[in-house]
């Protein structure tokens, strides 16, 4: 599973949250957390993407940038 943020502050506290509940030694399940212009990505069989923040509008800024977007949708294998 990949968990994936426009926002590195955001991905810094799903790392500190999901450390907790994941074990490094539990093969069974394994997640990546990282923002979505990171490099490094590959497909995963499921994709949470945290767009948590909003602006002063109240709109999601990241979304409105379809390239960005389309980086993010295009992580999930199928």
């Amino acid at each position: 599973m990949g968990i994936i943020s426009p926002y590195q502050a955001q991905v810094h506290v799903i790392q500190e949250k999901i450390g907790k509940f994941i074990s490094n030694s539990d093969r069974a399940f394994s997640a990546s957390v990282g923002t979505v212009d990171g490099s490094g990505w590959r497909e995963e069989d499921f994709i949470f993407i945290s767009t948590i923040r909003s602006n002063e509008k109240g709109s999601v800024g990241f979304v409105s940038n379809l390239q960005r977007a389309n980086v993010a949708l295009a992580r999930a294998r199928h």
